[in-house]
């Protein structure tokens, strides 16, 4: 879209974006952002929403930086990862509170409800099937990795086997792929057919991990100038660059 990549900084509480060529690196904001966690952009109206551990809300401005404003600040725990639907006009994400829930809203904050709140320990993050109607999360603790129609709220595991320590976790076609940070390396698994691969391994802390189709940005909704749209650029936890799947990192 404008080839940026946005990214937090916990280290200075700040939110940034480059370019992808490392050039024109800037501050969007830097004030109350105190343990940012999940991020994600919404390229329909041109947005970026995060969850914000240190006050428990969740936040949405501009990509420019401009009209900021929290749009949940009640009933959160811990919010952690955040997805986004741009079409649907939703977003998800994880409250990884004393009991760990995934929910759901509208873009604008409203008519929130749990979509999943059983069998939960630590989720750690959130990936969004935007043609399957899926979304998918990591539990750090149970070492799985599971699924739920969001139409049906069917739920499913997709993986449950010597899954170690996942951290980062994106979705690029039929891959899910993840950070493992007790064997230090990248991994992913098919959707469908759950065989898994090592993709690249003795990296020191892999941490926040995002990948996209940068020649792929396709959507449309009409209560985009209302409420924000959806889709994931880039995220990283306190002061570690974010790490791209080997198909490239997100963008906007």
């Amino acid at each position: 879209m404008e080839g940026h990549v946005y990214w937090m900084d916990d280290e200075v509480w700040a939110i940034r974006r480059a370019c992808l060529d490392r050039s024109g690196a800037q501050t969007l904001i830097n004030t109350k952002i105190n343990d940012p966690d999940g991020i994600a952009v919404n390229w329909v109206a041109r947005s970026l929403y995060w969850t914000h551990m240190g006050t428990d809300h969740i936040e949405v401005m501009h990509l420019s930086g401009t009209s900021h404003k929290i749009l949940v600040s009640e009933d959160l725990d811990e919010p952690r990862a955040i997805a986004l639907h741009p079409e649907m006009g939703l977003m998800y994400w994880i409250d990884w509170g004393e009991n760990p829930e995934i929910e759901c809203a509208n873009l604008d904050g409203q008519e929130l409800r749990v979509l999943v709140n059983a069998s939960l320990r630590w989720p750690n993050s959130l990936a969004l099937d935007l043609q399957e109607g899926k979304l998918y999360w990591g539990d750090t603790k149970t070492d799985k990795i599971e699924a739920i129609d969001v139409g049906e709220t069917k739920r499913q595991t997709l993986l449950e086997d010597k899954l170690l320590h996942i951290f980062g976790f994106t979705l690029l076609g039929d891959f899910i792929y993840w950070t493992d940070w007790q064997c230090h390396s990248i991994k992913r698994v098919h959707k469908v057919k759950a065989n898994r691969d090592v993709i690249i391994d003795q990296l020191p802390d892999p941490m926040g991990l995002k990948a996209v189709n940068v020649d792929k940005v396709v959507g449309t909704n009409p209560r985009a100038n209302r409420n924000g749209g959806a889709a994931t650029c880039a995220s990283s936890r306190p002061t570690q660059p974010s790490l791209a799947a080997p198909s490239g990192a997100w963008n906007c």
